[in-house]
């Protein structure tokens, strides 16, 4: 996949997660990842990071299996997968 795509998808991941989650669900996060250097949010820290389309793509899978075990989803996001289930 295209690297710019990537990027845009890493993004968007670290936002929702910085925005859903809580305090503690974010302490979680920074804590199980404890070799990068947090210093500013999440996505910019993971963004200035990852600089090569395997990185940008091992985050991605780090954020997606983290929200996933912790249950961090929007309201929008599990409405669209009842949807589709239903199908």
């Amino acid at each position: 996949m295209n690297k710019d795509c990537l990027r845009y998808i890493l993004s968007i991941l670290a936002c929702n997660l910085e925005s859903l989650a809580t305090s503690e669900e974010i302490t979680k996060f920074k804590k199980k990842y404890g070799g990068m250097n947090w210093h500013k949010t999440l996505e910019k820290d993971i963004l200035e990071h990852a600089d090569n389309a395997l990185t940008l793509e091992r985050w991605i899978k780090n954020l997606v299996t983290f929200m996933m075990e912790h249950n961090i989803h929007s309201n929008m996001q599990m409405e669209r997968f009842m949807i589709r289930s239903n199908k």
